[in-house]
């Protein structure tokens, strides 16, 4: 060994090399990873340190001078050094599992949606086309979703509230506002009337004190009319979900909550906004000043984290309202969001609710080859009621609408097949040629809209930055004989 001395912060070090190495006999050289670090302080010190007191020994086979040479080695330096080397390589092993895993879950949930009683109409269906659906006067941005269509009774007059995303953030919005149309003629020409919602800029303080910048939003309205209202000014009514949305963090369903308006006449003055439905510690302070905590409602509903997704219908005086609830589950991949679709009721047009029936949830949707309902309304067809909704797996947020038939609206029993599953009574697939990952759903339906028949919308990410878009499909729910 070759010794070389060195001083560094008052330290005297002694770095040794082997003559085996130094003359390139390869036979001869033991091995050590990469570069060694030998250290000692002098012979002495070595001694009293003792053999094996913090102190590595390597032992050449070769013989010079002076007799054998000592190799004093820091403790655990290979094994630093193949962790220094290495750990890259596992950490780039990291990302590549997880998008396999991604893949192949997309395929696998992509593949039972296909092979599901759902999924085998949508290929039945083939390659479907839809009129699209723009109000004459709307201005569009970002797009239009959302629709719901309601008539008058004598069925005269169509309106249709739907969601219009405005703004020019990207890739899209920030602002959803409520707009309003109007057809006199079946659905064969709609008009823009007006803005019914704003979205706006605002300010938000959270409960730790910080100031958010965003907006407001207003989605997924539904619109009824209630014509046994004894208040005339209240009979028509509009549910919408408000929340705040913040770049960062999107939607934030802690500052949400379903709000209801009212109008004697959907082109008239509509009421202040009341905020009606709240979930449990949700919205937070100071907004936490809705109505009806649907927690309270249910034991099933009491961890649900936010409600969305009204679809509204009035029958023998009495108000429904379907809506989605979040509520969280865990899962072997960690915590994630299940979506249950619940019925409720009003027996005084809105005053008070209550809970009437869990129509479907996550269960119902695994076993019909989806993995979630979203999206619902209610609808009436020649004396038969309704429930649509959208079933959604890993390779489409939505994909199309399915109805399913009530056994009973009143007491919220779906009609069930022989199989023991909740019967698809139809199914309205989206159009393939513009289909894109969030898919398509959300559907609305009244039996007057004539030449329009059931409205849907689909998300065309082709067409961006108008990528939200409505249809009319021209189809019934129960086709005539």
């Amino acid at each position: 060994m070759s010794p070389i001395h060195s001083n560094k912060l008052g330290v005297r070090y002694r770095h040794c090399v082997s003559h085996a190495l130094l003359q390139n006999r390869k036979e001869e050289v033991l091995a050590l990873w990469d570069v060694v670090y030998l250290q000692a302080g002098s012979d002495a010190d070595d001694t009293a340190a003792g053999r094996d007191h913090h102190v590595v020994q390597w032992r050449s086979s070769l013989r010079v001078a002076g007799g054998e040479q000592t190799l004093k080695l820091k403790p655990f330096a290979g094994v630093t050094s193949i962790v220094k080397k290495f750990k890259w390589r596992y950490l780039l092993v990291l990302p590549v599992v997880f998008f396999a895993f991604v893949f192949v879950s997309r395929a696998r949930s992509d593949a039972r949606f296909k092979s599901g009683p759902i999924g085998q109409l949508k290929q039945a269906a083939g390659d479907v086309h839809y009129a699209k659906l723009v109000p004459a006067g709307e201005r569009l941005e970002g797009g239009l979703y959302d629709p719901s269509a309601a008539y008058t009774p004598d069925g005269r007059v169509g309106w249709l509230a739907y969601s219009s995303v405005k703004g020019d953030y990207k890739p899209i919005g920030p602002y959803v506002h409520t707009h309003l149309a109007r057809t006199t003629n079946g659905g064969a020409r709609w008009e823009f009337v007006k803005v019914l919602n704003t979205s706006a800029d605002a300010t938000l303080t959270t409960d730790e004190g910080k100031q958010l910048s965003g907006a407001w939003r207003y989605e997924v309205p539904t619109l009824v009319f209630d014509s046994t209202d004894p208040d005339t000014t209240r009979r028509w009514k509009l549910f919408v979900h408000r929340y705040f949305w913040n770049a960062k963090h999107d939607r934030m369903v802690k500052f949400g909550w379903i709000a209801l308006r009212t109008a004697a006449d959907p082109a008239g003055e509509w009421s202040e906004e009341v905020p009606l439905f709240g979930a449990g510690n949700s919205p937070a302070a100071p907004w936490n000043k809705t109505r009806v905590d649907l927690n309270t409602l249910d034991p099933s509903l009491k961890n649900a984290a936010a409600y969305s997704e009204p679809g509204a219908l009035t029958n023998d005086g009495r108000l429904y309202l379907s809506m989605s609830a979040l509520l969280p589950r865990l899962g072997l991949t960690g915590i994630s969001v299940g979506h249950t679709i619940i019925l409720l009721a009003s027996d005084d047009h809105g005053a008070t609710w209550r809970f009437v029936r869990k129509l479907l949830d996550d269960t119902d949707a695994s076993r019909l080859g989806c993995e979630l309902f979203d999206g619902t309304s209610l609808a009436r067809e020649d004396g038969r009621f309704f429930l649509l909704a959208s079933p959604g797996h890993r390779g489409a947020m939505h994909d199309g609408t399915a109805a399913f038939e009530f056994e009973s609206l009143a007491e919220g029993r779906l009609r069930l097949g022989t199989n023991g599953l909740p019967a698809v009574a139809a199914y309205f697939a989206p159009q393939p040629g513009i289909f894109s990952g969030p898919g398509a759903g959300q559907a609305t339906y009244d039996s007057r809209n004539t030449n329009g028949g059931l409205i849907m919308p689909q998300f065309n990410l082709r067409a961006y930055p108008e990528v939200f878009q409505i249809y009319q499909t021209g189809r019934r729910i129960v086709p005539k004989e």
